[in-house]
């Protein structure tokens, strides 16, 4: 885990908020009973796992695949190809969302933004060494001048049938 206590508050008050504005049927569904912490939910996406991870094209038509993600300082990073159909989206449009399921276990859901993380940007190296120790390879070694992506939460949610499942 590599949050602080800073990045647990903030994300524990993006989740509330979030929730706080959900209609009724949201709210039915991801009940006080079936929500996650801020630390559970860090727990839960430590290490490397997949999301359904969303654009829009330039007739504002959705766009889905999945990814790959690292859950870095409350945020969910993305690594893709530079050549990829969804960074040319990005780039003229950066509103993005990201999902992680696991069947009807755990959900979490972030809509935002898509921030570029190039080498000059100042998490960078962070974002970088925490994906080159996740796969035991540096990323940028993969070909297609790899490009990294962080999602700057507008909304965030996490829902768990059964939470306890989902230590702290």
């Amino acid at each position: 885990m590599r949050e602080t206590q800073a990045d647990l508050r903030a994300i524990q008050e993006m989740m509330d908020t979030t929730l706080s504005r959900a209609n009724p049927h949201m709210t039915g569904i991801v009940t006080d009973a079936r929500r996650l912490s801020a630390r559970q939910v860090v727990q839960a996406l430590d290490g490397i796992r997949h999301v359904a991870f969303a654009t829009v094209n330039a007739r504002g038509e959705p766009r889905v695949s999945p990814l790959d993600t690292l859950f870095i300082r409350g945020r969910f990073t993305v690594s893709t190809g530079g050549a990829a159909t969804r960074v040319r989206h990005l780039r003229a449009n950066p509103a993005c969302s990201a999902v992680h399921m696991v069947g009807d276990s755990l959900a979490v859901t972030v809509n935002g933004t898509a921030e570029l993380i190039g080498r000059d940007h100042p998490d960078h190296d962070e974002i970088h060494e925490v994906w080159s120790a996740a796969y035991d390879s540096d990323p940028y070694s993969w070909g297609d001048e790899i490009v990294f992506y962080r999602v700057e939460p507008r909304s965030m949610w996490a829902y768990a049938f059964r939470p306890g499942d989902f230590p702290e």
